[in-house]
């Protein structure tokens, strides 16, 4: 079940405060976060409740690396230019 998990709390490092589980599996794009492992594997199987409700293509997206600061940063400017 896709929501056994979603009531329990962790103090999450780039929220700076606790959230719950739902929050995790959902905050990106309704996918998980891309820290889910580190921050949960300690208390549950999240390996493999991610391989349960997740497609490989999903888990793909999920894990891809950021962009560099410096592109997200001009990708931005750009966007503001267009928009003018």
């Amino acid at each position: 079940m896709l929501e056994q998990y979603d009531d329990e709390m962790i103090r999450c490092p780039r929220v700076g405060g606790y959230v719950n589980f739902k929050f995790c599996r959902s905050e990106n794009s309704m996918l998980p976060c891309r820290w889910v492992i580190g921050c949960w594997q300690p208390r549950m199987d999240i390996k493999a409740f991610l391989d349960g409700h997740f497609s490989e293509a999903d888990l793909e997206m999920i894990f891809v690396p950021p962009k560099p600061k410096l592109e997200s940063l001009v990708e931005m400017i750009e966007r503001v230019k267009k928009s003018k």
